[in-house]
């Protein structure tokens, strides 16, 4: 897939989210850039990056947690300062 079609893709997630179509072609280009540099640092593969960034980004745009994040939150909550 070029990087063209890879960000039209990442985009439509965005869309279905409720972005505006400009805003969720900058989202899908930083995401997508966030996902090769931790591909880069991890020495991994940047789909699988590119995976975990977009299920944070759909858990957080439905206002939650990811399951395993919520039951860390639920064993420490944060405390007031």
């Amino acid at each position: 897939m070029n990087p063209e079609e890879e960000i039209e893709k990442v985009s439509e997630i965005f869309l279905n989210l409720g972005a505006e179509s400009q805003q969720a072609r900058v989202m899908a280009r930083q995401l997508i850039k966030r996902a090769e540099q931790r591909a880069e640092e991890k020495n991994g593969s940047k789909v699988e990056e590119l995976q975990k960034l977009l299920e944070v980004s759909v858990f957080g745009a439905q206002g939650r947690l990811k399951p395993s994040d919520e039951a860390d939150f639920e064993r420490n909550p944060p405390r007031n300062p």
